[in-house]
């Protein structure tokens, strides 16, 4: 069965019976619709819009500790010289695993939502999935000034703080156990510092390490939650919808890490600068 396909069926088949709790009716799965579309339109007017830019980024040295992730120094950039490949062809493949993740994230969705659109939980990481997509180039232009900074910060924190709520009411659509609802409401704070405040600050300042913990927090969380719900709580179908929402989100940070390719293959480039 194709990954994609497999993805979507087993997010979408949970609560089929339309009296079970969890489904949308009415204006409730009108709202839910023009949200996804909202999201989708937003999500790819700010990527695309952002593209120029992050291109001009990549191709640019960046100075002293300040580095992005997805951008080299200078030592880095003659170290790839060195190596044979131009700061124009980092630029094109990392460009190119971008696009391959929003169309990655977004062909899921328009799945989902075709199949199962009053499904409250399949919606839920629909937009999810819309907004995670492009999170490789929101997460390296929000450090960036620019008219464009703060929609990319938006869209960088509702990557993150709906990543971590889909993981932690997935796949029963209930915040299981209890006490996961008020770990929601800690990680929702400690996240904004992360998306609107840590990327004006070089990477090892405390600000950076400190949000560095709260991701780190919130990723535990939601495994270990996944994990107890897996082995005590969900049916075999649960536990086949879990399976094929961690592999496809595991698909599209495959892709994302891949752009960090050059700097693992070479160790003079991730030495250099």
């Amino acid at each position: 069965m194709n990954p994609l396909s497999a993805t979507m069926q087993t997010v979408t088949n949970s609560n089929s019976n339309n009296d079970e709790p969890g489904q949308l009716h009415g204006h409730w799965l009108i709202v839910a619709r023009i949200a996804w579309i909202m999201c989708v339109a937003l999500t790819l007017v700010i990527f695309f819009a952002s593209l120029p830019e992050y291109s001009a980024q990549l191709q640019t040295p960046c100075a002293g500790t300040s580095c992005w992730y997805t951008q080299l120094s200078a030592g880095q950039i003659e170290a790839l010289k060195g190596i044979g490949l131009s700061p124009g062809v980092y630029t094109v493949y990392t460009v190119a695993l971008t696009i391959a993740s929003v169309v990655l994230c977004l062909v899921v969705s328009v799945l989902i939502v075709w199949r199962r659109a009053d499904d409250r939980m399949a919606v839920l990481v629909a937009i999810m999935l819309v907004a995670f997509g492009p999170i490789y180039a929101t997460s390296s232009l929000v450090a960036v000034p620019s008219p464009l900074q703060v929609p990319n910060e938006c869209l960088y924190f509702l990557a993150l703080i709906l990543l971590v709520l889909v993981f932690l009411l997935f796949p029963s659509g209930q915040f299981v156990p209890r006490w996961t609802r008020w770990a929601f409401l800690v990680f929702l704070i400690g996240l904004v510092p992360t998306a609107f405040v840590a990327p004006a600050f070089p990477p090892y300042a405390p600000i950076g390490l400190l949000t560095t913990l709260v991701s780190l927090s919130a990723l535990a969380t939601i495994a270990i939650v996944q994990i107890y719900r897996y082995r005590h709580l969900s049916s075999p179908l649960q536990q086949q919808q879990t399976k094929w929402v961690v592999f496809g989100i595991a698909a599209s940070i495959t892709v994302v890490v891949s752009g960090i390719a050059p700097t693992l293959i070479f160790p003079t480039v991730a030495s250099s600068g």
